[in-house]
């Protein structure tokens, strides 16, 4: 039987957006979003994992256990609401103003 699956559904090849990209970060282009697996300069290949739970940095505002988490691409953080960024995942652990982290499982695509 011929194969039918090129790659993993959990990660994908895409390349780098401009101004490159660190491992560890959140990568969205167009509709898609991911972690990157490693640094690429801008264009370069390099992997994102599409599901899974990862650490964001977030604004100083609420985000509750459950919530809708979106990203805001100019302060690199995630945000209780949505303000102009694109929603990224939902919240697996509540993380109060003063935390300085959320634990986000990734949704893989913007809605």
């Amino acid at each position: 039987m011929e194969e039918i699956f090129p790659s993993e559904s959990e990660m994908i090849m895409v390349p780098a957006p401009e101004g490159g990209v660190k491992r560890g970060e959140l990568v969205i282009i167009g509709k898609l979003c991911g972690v990157a697996t490693d640094a690429a300069e801008p264009g370069q290949e390099v992997e994102i994992l599409v599901e899974g739970c990862f650490d964001f940095p977030k604004d100083g505002g609420a985000i509750a256990l459950g919530a809708a988490v979106y990203w805001d691409a100019i302060a690199r953080k995630a945000m209780p609401l949505a303000q102009g960024g694109p929603r990224v995942g939902v919240a697996i652990g509540a993380a109060p103003p003063e935390a300085e982290i959320v634990r986000v499982r990734l949704d893989g695509f913007i809605a």
